[in-house]
């Protein structure tokens, strides 16, 4: 199959360690399949003039706004938010400063490109990250094109217990999205809240939780175009994003994919004021 070089890529590949074990490949898709997403008009978004017409561009190409963390789906809630900067409630309970919108293309309307995501959605897909991350039970994927909007934010967090793998691909359309404040980070606590990491792993009943910016340090950024990186969350798995940049002009656009558990029990959410 045209997509197989994908999973041959990650089953090759050698995990690194710092600052957590990860997954991390330049240059993922080939260019072929890069420019084939670059250039395709649903991922490539006309200028717009403001942003109430890009969020209906963007629906009217097929995305859909989707409940993500660090988003909202009121398009009145953001809009008040972006361009007035009103917000009535500050997202998982004040500890970010802002909100974003999150959208899923939906309906993907080059045949390639529908391919290659029933490819990354596939049993043959799926088992190769099982084979490479050692995953024993039973698990679902989901991989989709995503679009951002600025505002989107998530402190730094490790991801939930029933989360299984998460994986991302940037797939921006142009070259300076590399130097743009777009991007993930991977973090390690500050020394002074490594204990934070005994509490997690010494009390499995209580979910993990965002905490706060200055608890932590970025020792990653993940700023490359046609760059993946896959982890499987664990106590120490801890990355961020926080969108500041001009959306007009173009739009933070990855594959986003998971592996969530299919018969773990939810552990309790905690925030982290619990932690202090």
């Amino acid at each position: 199959m045209e997509f197989n070089y994908l999973g041959e890529k990650i089953l090759n590949a050698k995990f690194e360690s710092y600052p957590f074990k990860h997954l991390y490949i330049e240059n993922f898709l080939s260019q072929e399949h890069l420019d084939l997403l670059n250039k395709d008009k649903q991922i490539k978004i006309d200028k717009q003039q403001d942003t109430k017409s890009l969020i209906q561009e963007i629906k009217s190409q097929g995305y859909e706004a989707i409940k993500f963390p660090g988003c909202t789906t009121s398009v009145s809630a953001y809009l008040d938010w972006y361009e007035n900067n009103k917000i009535e409630n500050l997202y998982n309970n004040g500890i970010v400063e802002a909100f974003g919108m999150a959208f899923h293309l939906s309906k993907i309307r080059n045949e390639k490109i529908q391919q290659l995501i029933e490819y990354l959605n596939s049993e043959k897909f799926h088992n190769i990250l099982h084979q490479k991350f050692e995953i024993t039970q039973p698990s679902r994927i989901t991989t989709r094109i995503q679009k951002y909007l600025s505002g989107y934010e998530i402190s730094p967090h490790p991801d939930i217990r029933t989360k299984c793998l998460t994986y991302l691909i940037n797939i921006n359309t142009e070259e300076q999205t590399e130097g743009m404040d777009i991007h993930t980070h991977l973090l390690k606590f500050k020394k002074k809240y490594n204990y934070v990491y005994k509490f997690w792993n010494e009390n499995t009943n209580i979910d993990r939780c965002w905490v706060p910016w200055d608890w932590c340090s970025t020792e990653k950024l993940l700023n490359k175009n046609n760059s993946l990186v896959m982890f499987a969350p664990a106590n120490d798995t801890l990355h961020a994003v926080k969108l500041d940049y001009d959306h007009l002009e173009l739009q933070r656009t990855q594959l986003y994919g998971n592996l969530w558990y299919l018969n773990k029990k939810k552990a309790r959410e905690s925030y982290y004021t619990d932690l202090i």
